[in-house]
């Protein structure tokens, strides 16, 4: 059967309408964060946050312009990409970060931690970026739809009927079977079975429904499998084109139970963003995503052999936070990622052990310029880390600018 759309201007649309992709970047996303909270309760166009966006446009190399004119600034323009994720309450007089926003941005709350978040809680419509007139034809049909969590429903599926080189989604097919199925109020399973026979042939989608006609509409689709890519759910392989691009699902967990965690919503005041945060805390996606995320980033990469020699070679063997000299357990670990630019030399690295690597990638421990360590809320509480110094004495061969970035950008 055909699928039709449960209206007629049915799309999927997460935050802007125009989309602006490398926003989603983590050092650019939570730079810019960073910087609203240091201009909490100056108004969008002051000078000062003009100054604060164009040092993140500097330091992260930005391909988009964030420091803008003051009849056009960033939040004026793109400010739902923080809005619509909770971050930031939508005042448009000053600028006003919410409880969530306040702990992603002092790193209470770790990038896994947010990524499960927005996987629990994205829902379109979103009643943060969507205007009344299109709130009222999703009611009217009585459709709602965890975008974040169905996608990777579709990919478990696949991952459990079939090969695992078919555990992957394209744009292409996010657009012309996900979406027009997730209309008619189809389970992530029952997509991805139906994905399988669209793949070998058994079933045409000639004459489906086009859910992204306008322009951006397809970019606007896209903008959710590039955030699961963003903040390692995915592994991203680039295609001939844009909507040929693979995001792989390299590790099952069960989805339902993410995406059911609580009925407690990020947007309804503080005590609910509370329950929220908790809730993803006691669920399995963290700590998959981080796996993920060194699976694909740390383990593989060609230079890290002589990355790790040099850097071990210039600790003497010693982590760098615990003492700890058993080489086995000992790990060289890039401060600047190479994702984002960071090098092999040995200034970008410093030895720790191996599980306080794991939680120093992942945001759980960050270290400051000065050598004075903070911990997220999940390291404070933790009764294995408790005896953690407060301060360390950073090695001369550590870059310390190379500190500030991450502290800032990561």
């Amino acid at each position: 059967m055909i699928p039709k759309k449960p209206f007629d201007t049915y799309k999927w649309r997460w935050l802007s309408v125009m989309p602006t992709e490398s926003l989603l970047e983590p050092p650019i996303f939570l730079g810019v964060l960073r910087a609203l909270k240091a201009c909490e309760g100056s108004s969008p166009s002051d000078q000062d946050v003009y100054n604060a966006l164009s040092l993140v446009e500097k330091e992260t190399k930005s391909r988009v312009k964030l420091a803008r004119e003051r009849d056009r600034n960033l939040l004026r323009n793109s400010g739902q990409y923080w809005k619509g994720t909770g971050l930031l309450l939508p005042s448009s007089g000053t600028i006003e970060l919410t409880l969530l926003g306040h702990k992603v941005a002092e790193g209470g709350v770790t990038q896994g931690e947010f990524a499960a978040i927005m996987v629990q809680q994205t829902t379109l419509p979103n009643l943060s970026t969507y205007k009344d007139t299109e709130l009222k034809k999703w009611r009217n049909a009585g459709l709602e739809i965890k975008p974040l969590a169905l996608i990777l429903q579709v990919l478990e599926t696949l991952g459990e009927i079939s090969n695992p080189t078919d555990v992957f989604l394209t744009p292409d097919e996010l657009i012309k079977v996900v979406i027009p199925l997730a209309g008619t109020k189809m389970e992530g399973a029952a997509i991805a079975k139906m994905l399988l026979k669209i793949r070998s042939g058994k079933v045409s989608v000639e004459g489906w429904p086009d859910c992204a006609p306008a322009d951006n509409d397809k970019r606007l689709a896209r903008e959710f499998l590039l955030f699961l890519s963003n903040y390692g759910i995915c592994r991203y392989i680039a295609g001939k084109t844009n909507a040929e691009g693979r995001f792989y699902l390299d590790e099952l967990f069960d989805v339902d139970a993410v995406s059911s965690l609580t009925q407690a919503s990020i947007f309804d005041g503080n005590k609910e963003a509370e329950d929220v945060i908790e809730a993803v805390r006691s669920s399995p996606l963290p700590s998959i995503i981080e796996r993920q995320r060194t699976k694909t980033t740390v383990l593989s990469r060609p230079g890290q052999p002589k990355f790790r020699k040099q850097v071990l070679e210039a600790s003497e063997g010693c982590c760098l936070i615990t003492g700890e000299r058993i080489t086995e357990v000992l790990e060289a670990a890039h401060i600047i990622p190479v994702s984002s630019g960071g090098t092999d030399e040995r200034d970008n690295g410093i030895c720790l052990r191996i599980d306080i690597h794991r939680l120093f990638d992942s945001g759980n421990i960050r270290i400051r310029p000065t050598g004075e360590l903070q911990f997220s809320d999940v390291v404070e509480v933790s009764g294995n880390y408790k005896l953690l110094p407060p301060e360390i004495m950073l090695p001369s061969f550590v870059k310390t600018a190379n500190l500030e970035w991450r502290v800032k950008y990561w």
